[in-house]
């Protein structure tokens, strides 16, 4: 096989870039652990934040944690992927970590607010953007009265995000209910496996084609003149 060839055949089983949105409560993190436990080429690239670790947390596995320096260089030297601030703590995606996970060949999980997937798809053209919708309204307020009971003012902020966030659901190219993870997750892997071919998932490698391929093809029919 020519390295030209190989070099196409690379660039066609590039992996997906998968961002996953959706209100807090609705499910996201038990949804891509489920998918990625019966998908073992996908991957959840891990964030970076400025924050500082909760007692369970993990660094490396939950997030990397910086310094405001360290997270204020990466931003300079164009290192993240997206990024944005809450509560004064900075969160970001390693562009480096995504890149060279795609060109491995594995699908890359994002989990990210509807302001850091804009921000992929002006980056990533090819990404697709999935976002995942509670059953009910009812069932969405109940799960975030569940997980914030502390504290009525972090309930009702949460609950003003989550209809913004909503908001914008038609902005990304599919959504999914969230009736039973089950279904949920079996519905994600239909979509990603459909979407492995799609023309924008290709991009990258039908770019390639036409510079190379049908360039070489024109220029050949010319000296045959």
């Amino acid at each position: 096989m020519s390295t030209e060839k190989k070099y196409f055949e690379r660039i066609a089983e590039r992996g997906q870039l998968i961002v996953i949105s959706g209100p807090s409560g609705v499910g996201k993190r038990t949804i891509i652990t489920e998918y990625m436990k019966e998908h073992p080429n996908a991957i959840k690239c891990t964030s970076v934040t400025t924050r500082s670790p909760y007692a369970h947390e993990v660094d490396g596995e939950d997030y990397y944690f910086l310094s405001h320096l360290e997270f204020d260089r990466m931003i300079r030297s164009q290192q993240m992927l997206e990024y944005a601030y809450y509560n004064r703590n900075g969160y970001g995606t390693p562009k480096k970590a995504v890149e060279e996970a795609r060109e491995a060949g594995h699908n890359v999980i994002l989990n990210l607010d509807v302001t850091g997937a804009m921000k992929v798809r002006a980056l990533c053209p090819d990404a697709t953007l999935i976002f995942i919708m509670p059953p009910t309204w009812e069932e969405l307020e109940e799960r975030i009265r569940t997980r914030n009971t502390e504290n009525p003012d972090v309930i009702a902020d949460r609950l003003l995000i989550a209809q913004e966030e909503v908001l914008c659901a038609a902005q990304y190219d599919y959504i999914l209910i969230n009736d039973t993870v089950e279904n949920t997750v079996r519905r994600l892997g239909q979509i990603i496996h459909g979407n492995r071919y799609s023309s924008t998932s290709m991009k990258a490698f039908l770019e390639s084609y036409i510079e190379s391929e049908l360039q070489s093809a024109l220029v050949d029919e010319v000296r045959s003149l």
